[in-house]
């Protein structure tokens, strides 16, 4: 039976047991054991709850736009991003009726996470080369905001070519672009093109060298750098079972360091011996034993676990570091919607987690 979080059957709109962060959004990740319903009640409570945007991410669970159309239809006033979407797999044409057609649910209410996503899904799973990035990403923001404004598309670039294209419906306008960036390149394109920046896995102490990047990249351009808004994923649990929530954790950021792009920003962010030593039993077979290489430090500065008050100490440190707007992505060690429903409870609303049917 899905979870119901319960207080006196509402969570409590009274402002003095409110501690709203000044802005915070909120993530879901798709996955095994959750159906729609879970995810449309965790929508509705992020809703309620205050958070001003709902993030999805896109790898091989479900077709991001499908499932944040239905997200829409479900709640009243949270916008919703891809975070994010490829480049790759989608054409800057089919990226602009994505985003027209969740104007057209929910007018307002679109945010666009673009990035190159990785090697691996790109070339392994999708077929297609995965080159150029900085390039690609440069050109293919040009085109796709004009498609937004409802212009007409006449493109012959060096990796995009479209002839005569232009939305037949209700153009959305300048619909905000965060661009994923996790090397300093990528982290300087944002700063000069786009509105926002998307980044994960930066421990607290790494975000002023990276939030001083996008700064400069929008000063080269001649913008203003507090005009690039700046998002970071925080994984977060709020949890008493500390040690449960850091296994898992640590079974997620070995994940991530399979792949190069993270291997080699975990290692600028002082990491470098776990992920030597991960990859060293990565090739030899031993899954086990490379988990066993991310260290407790590893997994404590990239993640957010503890009580609720402990977790929401440490967002506020993110942004107090630089991140204009902290996201929220609640994981739990158990695959039960109600320790999901607990931490986005927790970290945004009540000062106590309300107690959730099934854990309290």
């Amino acid at each position: 039976m899905l979870a119901t979080v319960l207080s006196t059957g509402e969570v409590s709109d009274a402002a003095e047991e409110r501690l709203y962060m000044e802005r915070l959004a909120c993530a879901v990740v798709p996955q095994r054991g959750l159906t729609m319903a879970d995810y449309i009640q965790m929508a509705q409570l992020a809703d309620r709850q205050g958070y001003e945007s709902l993030w999805v991410g896109e790898a091989n669970g479900l077709e991001i736009f499908t499932f944040l159309g239905a997200i829409l239809s479900h709640t009243t006033r949270l916008k919703v991003a891809p975070g994010i979407a490829s480049i790759y797999t989608r054409t800057p044409a089919l990226m602009a009726l994505s985003a027209a057609s969740l104007h057209f649910i929910a007018p307002q209410r679109t945010l666009l996470g673009l990035g190159v996503s990785t090697r691996i899904i790109v070339e392994d799973w999708h077929g297609l080369e995965w080159d150029h990035p900085l390039e690609r990403v440069a050109e293919y923001v040009q085109m796709l905001r004009q498609c937004l404004r409802g212009e007409r598309l006449g493109h012959q670039g060096r990796y995009y070519r479209s002839q005569n294209f232009r939305l037949g419906v209700a153009a959305p306008g300048d619909v905000p672009l965060y661009l994923a960036a996790v090397n300093t390149k990528m982290l300087r394109l944002a700063g000069a093109i786009a509105d926002g920046v998307l980044l994960t896995w930066v421990p607290l102490e790494a975000v002023p060298q990276v939030v001083a990047e996008v700064r400069a990249g929008a000063r080269a351009a001649g913008r203003q750098p507090d005009e690039v808004d700046i998002a970071l994923y925080l994984r977060t649990c709020v949890t008493d079972d500390r040690a449960a929530a850091i296994e898992w954790l640590r079974r997620d950021i070995t994940g991530y360091t399979v792949a190069d792009v993270y291997s080699r920003v975990f290692r600028r962010f002082g990491f470098a011996a776990e992920v030597d030593a991960m990859h060293q039993a990565w090739r030899q077979g031993e899954r086990q034993t490379a988990q066993q290489q991310i260290s407790d430090r590893m997994v404590e500065a990239l993640g957010v676990i503890g009580t609720a008050e402990v977790c929401r100490e440490q967002i506020r440190q993110f942004a107090a570091a630089g991140i204009d707007l902290p996201i929220v992505m609640p994981f739990a060690p158990e695959p039960a919607t109600a320790y999901l429903l607990r931490t986005v409870a927790a970290v945004h609303g009540t000062v106590a987690a309300p107690r959730v049917r099934g854990i309290d």
